[in-house]
């Protein structure tokens, strides 16, 4: 039989009229009891089974207009209108103002570093990645932090913890999908993450010490995950529904293409061909090998799906319980679904439309807010209840925005700035128009 591959694990029988969905391993996501990377005389801590994690989520998020446009949102409220130098006007131990910084020392340093784009960088790597990387940078005679940079999370790694748990190093490079040699990595030292100004000053404080650059770590907490947080939209790869998604376009496009309605689905998963590879002493590493096994076992499942003298039997497969995010989930090794197609190119529609809010709904968007709700059942909110959820989502970002901007603490401490100096991100509220005749009004966030 011919397979027409689909991409994202999805292929098309045109003989049989099926569709065969590979499952992926869940076994992505696990960062307990892996083996550190060695890579010349550093120890690298991976990032997913494969050390490659950041890599593929950037892969399924591309492939997914719904996940790459929450990921865009939720990064835009937290910027809001960006962040400002300023200082607090204190009156009788009381914050009554604030005043923008327009010249000195913390203005200048905002202006050379491009502090904007510094934070819309950090911010949508700890949307994405939930980890965030500042660099700092001293001057020649080590006495102030001059620059600030943001290191992308896809291409950092953190080294293995020594024995007073603590993360030396922060190694930089852009092929760890490729496994790449000492040479290719940049190497920078990593401050302590409760206390960066102490453990600054103690390194500085010997003669011997010649480092200028410093790696901060900025991270969402998540329990059990020592290296790398994860966030918790990642539930959506975990339970399948990402894949339900990204699956229902490419299905579609098949039956219309093909102008023949598809009878089945067969979903595999990715641990049932790690089983039947072990089972017939194949290597996984020979892709020639696994290809051949894979065509031909698929086939096979193909004659029974749709072979006449099978109607009314039974196959016999396996199911297991398996934890995620938000709870526990059943995976079986093989699932085999028979559809219902009428070529009226309205199939699946439900399916897209509960799938959609079902992402939606685990990455904190309501799908009103970014301008449309998938499907035909959108439903309809007034403006108030827009304004309300809005300022809602403002308020729900600033875990975020606060993690972000802890490293101008240490700056700020460092460079010996005003102690009144302080960052604030605007952002817009939106009013009725009896209240304002714009209908918005700019609060300060500091």
């Amino acid at each position: 039989m011919d397979i027409i591959e689909l991409g994202f694990g999805i292929s098309y029988i045109p003989e049989a009229q099926q569709i065969i969905a590979m499952a992926p391993s869940s076994s992505i996501f696990e960062d307990r009891d892996l083996s550190p990377v060695a890579i010349g005389k550093y120890k690298v801590a991976p990032w997913g089974e494969d050390n490659d994690l950041p890599q593929q989520i950037r892969a399924k998020t591309e492939a997914s207009e719904v996940v790459s446009s929450n990921l865009l949102f939720n990064t835009q409220v937290a910027y809001g209108l960006g962040p400002k130098p300023m200082r607090r006007i204190v009156e009788n131990g009381r914050v009554v103002g604030y005043e923008e910084l327009l010249d000195g020392a913390e203005a200048e340093f905002f202006e050379d570093n491009d502090i904007g784009l510094f934070m819309l960088e950090q911010l949508t790597d700890m949307n994405f990645f939930a980890n965030a990387f500042p660099e700092i940078i001293l001057s020649l005679d080590k006495k102030k932090i001059v620059s600030l940079r943001s290191k992308e999370a896809m291409f950092s790694r953190w080294s293995i913890m020594n024995s007073r748990a603590q993360i030396e190093y922060h190694l930089y490079s852009a092929k760890w999908d490729k496994n790449p040699a000492e040479k290719d990595i940049d190497v920078t030292d990593a401050l302590d993450d409760y206390n960066p100004l102490l453990d600054l000053n103690t390194r500085l404080s010997s003669k011997k010490y010649r480092q200028l650059r410093f790696m901060l770590s900025v991270f969402m907490p998540a329990p059990g995950r020592q290296y790398y947080p994860l966030p918790n939209w990642y539930s959506i790869f975990q339970s399948g529904w990402y894949d339900h998604a990204v699956a229902i376009p490419l299905l579609k496009n098949t039956i219309l293409k093909n102008n023949l309605g598809v009878k089945y689905i067969i979903y595999i998963s990715q641990d049932y061909w790690e089983k039947m590879y072990q089972s017939h002493g194949i290597n996984d590493s020979d892709r020639k090998a696994v290809q051949e096994f894979r065509n031909e076992h698929i086939q096979k499942l193909s004659n029974f799906a749709s072979g006449k003298d099978n109607a009314g039997k039974a196959i016999a497969v396996e199911k297991r319980m398996r934890q995620v995010a938000t709870g526990t989930a059943e995976e079986k090794m093989i699932e085999i679904i028979p559809i219902k197609n009428d070529l009226s190119g309205g199939e699946l529609l439900q399916d897209s439309e509960e799938a959609s809010n079902i992402i939606s709904y685990s990455m904190g968007v309501h799908t009103a807010l970014i301008g449309a709700t998938p499907g035909k059942n959108k439903g309809s909110l007034g403006g108030t209840d827009k304004r309300e959820l809005f300022m809602i989502k403002q308020a729900l970002t600033k875990p975020l925005l606060h993690r972000v901007l802890r490293t101008f603490s240490l700056i700020k401490r460092f460079n010996g700035w005003d102690k009144d100096f302080v960052i604030q991100v605007p952002e817009y509220t939106f009013t009725t128009l009896d209240e304002n005749k714009i209908g918005k009004v700019e609060t300060i966030d500091n």
